[in-house]
């Protein structure tokens, strides 16, 4: 309300031309209607404003007229040629500045090298982000910069997003703040429960005891695969599904939540996704392939160079895993290479993952891209349209073979873990105990699930609720876990492992 006033009181006080007149008045309207909308103010403060805002504006109207001589009507600028007069223009003309150390004269000798090793990847805008723009609520934004590709390299590994909570019937646009939480969490737990199993294949597990984001109130979904939050002064119901629920949901769940955004959600607006591209064995990216396009400015798409970061131990490699990130964590564009498989455990594994993080809090994500997100991961980075142009016959990983994966690395490691500290004590009381009666004694007494085997837990629940479990050659009954060496020689062990998940 404060900064709404604002914006009228300067209006009123500032002397404009009548094009810049109606130009500003349709601007605040603009923001009155949006504020209005998004419930930041009372529909009887809007309309106040708005009478305000009409009586400026004739009285600014009055006093043009009561002049001898009007002033000339500026040319009309569109939105695209106000971009390219404050920012093309200047990044042409910063293009080639003098290196600091040269003290403010320029070198001819190093102006010619530079233009002639300088490419038409180096001209402006050169894959800029902001080419093109948008006009929200919210304001002008830049959209996505997607880039055609034939084939599908990329997987979503996270999605939020959000909805008017007036999808739920024009009732609940009007509750009051103490109404929100029994009436919207009704509507969540009966309808909005149900439309997840449909999309995703899994529901509401609890209720929070407390929200986040500015939201009040919120619930768990099921094996902690994502949340659901509302009790925002917006009026929006949030719903984040984390990278694990992106694995592990139907298949064609993003077709499913593509409809569901575009024919029932009011106002829907993704939030935040990511794009992962995964290579099992590092033959396209690595974290130093990716160090090398640095190098080579690829990540660079006009304005300042990205934030570069090195984490894990780069100068003396233990198998850990190490992960180069592209650009600010808080951003609206992040990106990270790092190894996943030995993130996961697997010491020797040359399973690398590059993983495109975007937001809306500066610019506009189309729905599109959850029906083709790989023209947007190409269109991100120079460096990932070099990428893509080496993937003709690459496709995306089916959602079995990183299950798998994962799951492989995670018992194996695990199995590991527990040869390692315990077993030489298992090895000396086999001698003397038998194997069941052994078991029984250095099981633990509570039934929690070990940090490292909630994902395959998580699995074999979720293929169990959708009744669609992953299919294995070689052990009918061990579906996640083909390939681990010690289940595959034990059918009995494994089958006590899952009697006790």
């Amino acid at each position: 309300m404060n900064a709404l006033m604002s914006q009228i009181l300067e209006f009123d006080n500032s002397s404009l031309s009548l094009v810049e007149i109606f130009d500003r008045q349709k601007s605040i309207f603009d923001d009155i209607h949006a504020h209005s909308a998004f419930g930041e103010i009372t529909l009887a403060d809007g309309h106040a404003l708005k009478n305000m805002l009409d009586g400026i504006v004739k009285n600014k109207l009055a006093a043009i007229d009561s002049k001898p001589e009007k002033q000339a009507k500026p040319a009309e600028t569109s939105i695209q040629e106000l971009f390219v007069q404050k920012v093309a223009i200047t990044a042409q003309n910063t293009a080639e500045s003098t290196p600091f150390y040269n003290i403010g004269v320029a070198d001819s000798s190093y102006s010619q090298d530079f233009s002639s090793q300088a490419s038409e990847s180096y001209a402006f805008p050169r894959n800029l982000d902001n080419y093109k723009l948008i006009s929200t609520p919210q304001g002008v934004v830049p959209v996505l910069r997607a880039v055609p590709i034939d084939n599908t390299i990329i997987g979503i590994d996270w999605v939020t997003f959000s909805f008017c909570q007036s999808t739920f019937g024009d009732k609940y646009a009007h509750l009051q703040p103490e109404q929100v939480d029994l009436s919207v969490g009704d509507a969540i737990e009966t309808w909005l429960d149900q439309l997840l199993f449909e999309i995703f294949g899994f529901g509401i597990a609890k209720k929070r005891e407390k929200g986040m984001h500015f939201n009040r109130y919120g619930y768990d979904l099921q094996d902690n695969l994502g949340m659901i939050l509302y009790g925002h002064n917006n009026k929006r119901v949030t719903v984040q599904i984390n990278g694990t629920g992106c694995c592990l949901a139907r298949k064609g769940w993003n077709e499913q939540l593509y409809k569901f955004m575009k024919v029932q959600a009011i106002s829907p607006k993704l939030g935040r996704i990511d794009l992962a591209f995964d290579d099992f064995e590092s033959e396209f990216v690595s974290v130093d392939m990716a160090y090398e396009w640095d190098n080579q400015n690829l990540f660079w798409c006009g304005g300042c160079n990205p934030e570069i970061n090195q984490l894990g131990d780069w100068k003396r490699i233990n198998g850990k895993g190490r992960t180069l990130t592209v650009g600010n964590r808080a951003s609206s564009k992040h990106m990270r290479f790092y190894e996943r498989g030995k993130k996961e455990g697997d010491s020797l594994s040359l399973w690398t993952r590059a993983e495109l993080e975007l937001k809306s809090t500066d610019r506009y994500l189309p729905l599109d891209i959850l029906l083709n997100p790989s023209p947007y991961f190409k269109g991100a980075y120079p460096a990932l349209e070099i990428l893509s142009n080496q993937l003709n016959d690459f496709e995306a990983p089916e959602k079995c073979q990183l299950i798998e994966k994962q799951a492989t690395i995670n018992v194996d490691k695990a199995l590991e873990i527990v040869k390692h500290q315990f077993g030489k004590y298992i090895r000396q009381f086999r001698k003397f105990i038998n194997d069941e009666d052994l078991l029984n004694l250095i099981s633990s007494d509570k039934d929690v699930m070990p940090k490292r085997l909630n994902f395959s837990h998580a699995a074999v629940m979720q293929a169990l609720r959708i009744n669609q479990p992953i299919k294995n050659k070689t052990i009918t009954e061990t579906p996640l876990f083909e390939g681990v060496p010690f289940l595959m020689s034990n059918q009995n062990f494994y089958e006590g492992l899952t009697h006790a998940i």
